[in-house]
């Protein structure tokens, strides 16, 4: 399409640039929101006030400046142009998603009586809003237009249980932290390789990352019986693995954007998820055991390289042995052993 800026689109034929349709694509959420209105903020009402106050301060109203420039301070060669505008598409898209999910909650539960959580969902959406817009600023500056209102639109909605969104959303927020804040320490130690405005922001934006996910920690010990017993601990063992799971795939095999910030990739993705799995240990009741052995990173570079075998075998039965040794490798890491956090036992 030839226009002053390339337009975001999923009509008829047309593909999104740099967004493909597979497991590592962003998706979109809803949930129980009429259980969601049914949380007794009794035994976290101290915290709960506490939280609201700091999302009501706002402290970083004046970081992100709207009229700050986003446009690349220097050259990029072709692949590294469609690395950095890829990483920009999947991350406007995912931040899009965190606002369309909060927007949802906070308007319903408001409209079933509780203003106090609906405003707290309110002022998350205002947050990853916020972040979107800034990537968005950033796409237009490389001559893209995202429709965001759009592409939710055709976009399929996907239902998870309260618990799920509880746990995942968690994750999904501290995760991004870590993300951001290593990004941000790297660049200030090499500021040669930072090669745009946006990064500026990362700092204040890990901020917001880590202040939702403290909120989301709140929400599940408001709902006991999901951190206990044998439920417990396949929530914590699923969602550890499977969002670090698609964390590895997308670092590692989609590198390229990393490795123009002169990162290494897979060490990059390690010290990811051994930060996370750490951070997790306060909210979780179980978290993998990356101590003791490093068998999970192992089995994470097995599943990294049979992923980009796949997608580059040639003949049904070279893909179809190949998928067989993905769903292996799959098994083999789902199982590797956990350790239970004495901080989150009740």
């Amino acid at each position: 399409m030839t226009t002053s800026a390339k337009s975001l689109e999923l009509s008829g034929s047309q593909s999104a640039p740099h967004l493909r349709e597979d497991l590592l694509t962003p998706r979109f959420y809803t949930t129980e929101i009429e259980k969601a209105a049914r949380t007794s903020l009794d035994e976290q009402r101290p915290a709960f006030e506490a939280m609201l106050g700091e999302m009501e301060a706002d402290y970083n109203r004046n970081h992100f400046d709207r009229k700050a420039p986003l446009d690349r301070l220097g050259s990029l060669k072709p692949e590294e142009k469609v690395a950095y505008e890829s990483y920009l598409v999947r991350s406007c898209v995912s931040e899009f998603s965190g606002f369309l999910l909060f927007k949802e909650l906070s308007r319903r539960l408001i409209k079933s009586g509780r203003p106090d959580l609906g405003r707290m969902f309110q002022l998350m959406a205002r947050d990853e809003a916020r972040h979107a817009g800034f990537l968005g600023r950033a796409l237009k500056a490389e001559g893209i237009s995202l429709d965001l209102p759009n592409l939710s639109g055709k976009r399929p909605v996907t239902w998870f249980p309260l618990s799920w969104v509880l746990y995942s959303v968690y994750l999904s927020e501290k995760i991004g932290y870590w993300r951001y804040i290593l990004i941000d320490r790297h660049l200030k130690a090499n500021p040669e390789n930072s090669f745009a405005p946006l990064f500026d922001f990362f700092e204040p934006w890990c901020q917001d990352e880590n202040r939702h996910g403290d909120i989301f920690n709140m929400l599940i010990r408001c709902w006991p019986r999901i951190r206990s017993g044998f439920r417990g601990k396949l929530l914590s063992r699923f969602f550890l693995w499977s969002v670090f799971l698609t964390h590895s795939l997308t670092v590692c095999e989609r590198g390229e954007f990393y490795q123009l910030l002169g990162m290494e990739p897979s060490l990059f993705d390690e010290e990811v998820m051994r930060k996370t799995n750490d951070t997790s240990r306060h909210a979780f009741p179980w978290v993998f055991d990356l101590d003791s052995s490093d068998r999970y990173m192992e089995l994470r570079d097995q599943l990294v390289d049979t992923f980009r075998d796949i997608k580059n075998a040639d003949g049904l039965i070279a893909k179809l042995g190949l998928q067989s040794r993905f769903a292996s490798l799959l098994v083999r890491q789902f199982f590797q052993p956990m350790v239970p956090c004495v901080e989150s036992v009740e």
